[in-house]
């Protein structure tokens, strides 16, 4: 076999101290590079199974507040439209108050106008009574021809109440 190994040109003892070679270069690859690297596999794959355990929980909980949001908003505007309720209720209450006042006052003023319009009645008859009676006196000094001062105010009130 050592001259069938010569005819080929392959030196035996280089190729025992080659394969050495390899099985050193294998084992120090194996330990030094070979099982790191599936170390590092094995751990970034329980990072991603983690991450994505991770995504899962932030998912859920994303959904659980969303629907804890939902349900605050419907509070909130079920609240809202309460106090819009009781607003526009307190509004017309106050609405109503406003107009009862304001008809009161009216009727105050109206019953004032009417007052007053009843003495300016009242003074324009005096006045107009006055004033008749300075007419009557004059009518009754030219008719009897006598002093106007003559004429005293009993017989002019005699004749203001003949009538």
């Amino acid at each position: 076999m050592s001259d069938l190994f010569h005819q080929l040109g392959i030196d035996w003892r280089l190729l025992i101290a080659q394969g050495v070679n390899f099985f050193l270069i294998l084992a120090a690859l194996t330990f030094l590079v070979w099982r790191p690297l599936l170390a590092l596999l094995a751990e970034r794959r329980q990072r991603i199974e983690f991450g994505l355990a991770g995504a899962a929980e932030a998912e859920r909980r994303l959904a659980a507040i969303e629907e804890e949001r939902t349900a605050k908003l419907l509070e909130a505007d079920a609240a809202a439209a309460e106090i819009i309720g009781k607003a526009e209720g307190e509004g017309k209450h106050r609405a109503q108050e406003i107009l009862a006042v304001a008809m009161k006052k009216s009727d105050e003023v109206a019953r004032q106008a009417a007052q007053t319009l009843e003495r300016q009645r009242l003074a324009s008859l005096d006045a107009v009574s006055r004033e008749a009676q300075g007419i009557i006196r004059a009518a009754i000094a030219k008719t009897v021809e006598l002093d106007p001062k003559a004429v005293d105010e009993a017989l002019i009130r005699r004749a203001l109440e003949s009538r």
